[in-house]
């Protein structure tokens, strides 16, 4: 599985769309009572729980290479492995208690509103796993390659860039001549 860590920032994108633009299908579907919308919302649950799966098993090595070669602090990737995790265990069980909730009878609509809420559970983690992830590329440097080398995190010779400070890459100005120059020399 070591090879699909490279692959992991491309996956990871099926199910943070997918699960969270299913919910929306889903309240839009049940909002209007439009068989339509739900079962939209359903294929695209299905997807992207199996998004899901394939983000959690590609970021396993990922984590691994960010840690290790890169100096990311664990603490960092635990929560956003920990936040991805819930949302493929959230988003299997909202897929499961939907398919059951067909053949419930009298029951279904408590189990289509368990349905509903490990969804709203899937979204809100994958939301916020995206959101941690985002976190370790832009604040840790994670999977960031420069001249095709991966860039360490935890080098102390790195300075931090302020994003409000004068930039310092713009070019001088002209030197001035006459008055100008004799007075701000003090002459």
């Amino acid at each position: 599985m070591d090879s699909l860590a490279p692959l992991h920032p491309l996956i990871v994108h099926t199910p943070i769309a997918l699960m969270i633009v299913s919910l929306l299908f889903e309240i839009v579907g049940r909002a209007t009572d439009s068989a339509w919308w739900r079962n939209a919302a359903f294929a695209m649950l299905i997807v992207g729980t199996l998004g899901a799966c394939a983000a959690v098993l590609s970021g396993e090595p990922a984590a691994n290479r960010a840690e290790k070669l890169q100096g990311v602090p664990e603490d960092a990737i635990d929560s956003h492995e920990d936040a991805g995790k819930i949302a493929m265990w959230m988003g299997i069980g909202a897929v499961v208690t939907r398919a059951i909730a067909g053949g419930m009878g009298a029951a279904r609509p408590i189990v289509a509103a368990l349905a509903l809420l490990l969804h709203v559970f899937a979204a809100s983690a994958v939301g916020m796993a995206s959101y941690r992830g985002g976190k370790l590329v832009y604040e840790h440097g994670a999977g960031v390659r420069v001249h095709g080398e991966l860039i360490r995190s935890d080098l102390p010779h790195m300075q931090r860039v302020d994003p409000h400070a004068p930039d310092r890459a713009a070019p001088a100005a002209a030197p001035s001549t006459g008055n100008a120059t004799a007075t701000a020399s003090g002459r």
